[in-house]
């Protein structure tokens, strides 16, 4: 029987705007606006399809309110009158489309780089650098704080001259007005600084200066971290005075997220940390106020949404990178159509760390960030005969959406089950998500008539006498196994089978190779009471983690006593062990480890693709993606499979 989610589906007002539901896109980056500021037409498109999706409202990405504030490559911006017709048209698009739209106002003060500034010097509270960033910021003076609270009031007029149903004032996660409320970061001795009553004196003169300047019934939000997670930094109880504060000077709602840079493990939700875990800090807010409280925090299960509304927690919950996943999460859960809904598996790898290295953010399982439907909308006038071999993430997207717009299609997979290496990679700690993804896939597989035969490595003579007219070829990456004195094949072990309970380590367990694999593999390991050791050549481990989940990763195999060797080269392997020789150290002794019950090797893929010059001169069209082309994220599949699939 089909659960209503009355509590997520009721109305609701912030201030004077009248939303249709307790549903929201909090405000995330996207790089995604044109590199003067402007909203372009790619940025117009992802709005307006979250509002087309049904969330009652849209809180745009960080919007700059000058230019040393800024902290993306292509980055939204609210710093001249210039900028206003664009803006206009994206929040009519969004309106045309039923949702309401707020802006977000951001500075970044010295979180920031200065190729995002165009080289102009951050500025902060205080002289002293974010931990992650590291460029130093020019101390604002007395005088150039208050001309900053003018900067800030300025940026308001023009979103609401923008067409804006509101602003978000972005006082979280360790932005400007942070900076001056924390006192980590904030150690000033004039009126900015010092008592809480002091660092509160930046945020207050600019809400009072927004409501003055703008009216008490234009809705004013105010993002605050529940707890900034650092030395020194705001916590719970401190942010309930700030919100009081707030709540004093004509606020309409407060938004409660938290962290900040400097402890950006918890700044950005990865797979690690449980669903809604911000959710205490705004419930705790909401005690001590009677304004509307909103929260966000890896909420991408409407169950876990309801809940959080319906015991009284916050008032309003945000749906972010699931809103990227599937920009119509709202409209989907409120007819019912929970099966239809693309799965946020809390990766990173599209929408995270393509921002990190100043790209458009994408989505791994829904690469383009808009309506699904839409790969195969484009419908096919000349229906072919397509195999798929391989039945991991590239393969499924690519049958799916060949099937989709008309072609006859048959997956093939070599195991009994589907999802290649992307189904071991669900098994560690805290990446049980990655099944979503996984099983979003076959229903979809299932849902337009791909026809799945499993337990089927097929050859290049069995496809041939099959004569598809197009082969795509998706087999994915085998386990690297190096040229190594003493390295017994048949005895060491793969990850993949380890994790998927293919085989038994035994108690004492060596890993050789300190990547993402390999620490995750550990990390599974322990989780069952085993000893391990890690050998890694390179200095660190798991470097090839996201920068913010890495941190969880790392403290979760120290918990476990994990013993760690980096810098490490393996000389030889012996049936219980290896030596190393240290490359940090000049003339560094041979060193062994010894008395292990197995082996297991994690020292990178490589592309497993035997089929290409066996069909390429038999078949008319023959493509290879994913791993099976070259080693790598799983995005790269996931994207050329659905390139590669509209174009058949």
């Amino acid at each position: 029987m089909y659960h209503e989610y009355k509590n997520l589906f009721s109305p609701f007002k912030i201030g004077s705007v009248e939303l249709k539901n307790r549903l929201f896109v909090p405000g995330m980056g996207t790089n995604l606006a044109e590199h003067n500021g402007e909203a372009g037409e790619k940025l117009i498109k992802y709005y307006t399809e979250r509002a087309k999706g049904g969330f009652g409202l849209i809180i745009t990405e960080c919007s700059a309110i000058s230019i040393e504030g800024k902290s993306l490559i292509n980055e939204c911006g609210v710093w001249g009158d210039e900028l206003i017709p664009s803006y206009r048209r994206l929040t009519s698009s969004v309106h045309e489309a039923g949702a309401k739209i707020f802006m977000q106002l951001r500075h970044t003060g010295r979180e920031t780089e200065l190729h995002y500034t165009d080289g102009i010097q951050p500025v902060s509270a205080s002289q002293i650098p974010c931990p992650n960033c590291q460029t130093m910021p020019h101390e604002m003076s007395t005088e150039e704080v208050y001309k900053m609270v003018d900067t800030y009031i300025e940026a308001a007029e023009r979103a609401k001259k923008m067409g804006f149903d509101g602003i978000e004032v972005h006082a979280a996660h360790g932005y400007l007005p942070a900076q001056f409320l924390s006192g980590h970061a904030n150690k000033r001795t004039d009126e900015f600084g010092g008592t809480l009553h002091n660092r509160m004196r930046f945020l207050r003169l600019i809400i009072q200066g927004i409501k003055q300047k703008l009216g008490s019934d234009y809705p004013l939000i105010i993002r605050i971290s529940g707890s900034e997670k650092i030395m020194g930094g705001l916590e719970i109880q401190e942010v309930k005075a700030v919100s009081r504060m707030c709540e004093s000077e004509g606020v309409d709602a407060i938004n409660v997220s938290m962290a900040t840079y400097g402890s950006i493990k918890y700044c950005i939700g990865s797979s690690y940390l449980d669903p809604g875990y911000e959710v205490e800090y705004a419930a705790q807010v909401k005690k001590c106020v009677n304004i509307p409280v909103m929260t966000v925090g890896r909420i991408t299960d409407p169950e876990l949404a309801d809940t959080i509304i319906a015991d009284g927690s916050v008032d309003m919950v945000g749906i972010g990178r699931q809103s990227i996943c599937d920009p119509h999460f709202a409209r989907k859960v409120q007819e019912g159509r929970l099966d239809d809904i693309v799965g946020c598996i809390s990766c990173g790898q599209g929408c995270i760390m393509h921002l990190f290295t100043d790209e458009e953010i994408k989505c791994v399982i829904n690469p383009d960030n808009g309506n699904v439907d839409e790969y195969i909308a484009d419908k096919t006038t000349q229906p072919k005969k397509i195999a798929v071999i391989g039945g991991g993430p590239g393969g499924m997207q690519a049958a799916w959406i060949l099937a989709g717009r008309g072609h006859d299609v048959t997956l093939y997979e070599k195991n009994g089950y589907l999802g290649g290496n992307f189904l071991a990679a669900s098994y560690p700690p805290g990446k049980s998500v990655i099944g979503k993804g996984i099983s979003y896939l076959m229903r979809q597989c299932r849902k337009y008539g791909v026809k799945i035969v499993l337990n089927k490595d097929m050859t290049a003579e069995e496809l041939k006498a099959l004569k598809p007219e197009v082969v795509i070829i998706a087999t994915g990456s085998n386990n690297f196994v190096p040229r190594i004195k003493g390295l017994d094949v048949d005895k060491v072990l793969d990850p993949s089978d380890v994790l998927l309970g293919k085989v038994v380590t035994g108690h004492k367990v060596l890993v050789a190779g300190g990547g993402l694999v390999g620490a995750e593999t550990a990390d599974f390991l322990t989780e069952q009471h085993r000893e391990v050791t890690i050998v890694e050549m390179k200095d660190g481990i798991a470097l090839d983690r996201d920068i913010y989940a890495r941190p969880i990763l790392l403290d979760a195999l120290k918990s476990h006593d994990v013993e760690i060797h980096v810098n490490s080269a393996i000389q030889e392997f012996f049936p219980d062990g290896c030596s190393y020789k240290e490359l940090n150290v000049k003339d560094a002794p041979v060193k062994e480890l010894r008395g292990f019950d197995s082996v297991v090797l994690a020292l990178g893929h490589v592309s497993n693709n035997t089929l290409e010059a066996q069909l390429k001169d038999s078949i008319g069209e023959v493509y290879v993606i994913g791993d099976a082309k070259e080693s790598g994220f799983v995005w790269g599949a996931t994207y050329a499979a659905v390139e590669l699939a509209q174009k058949i």
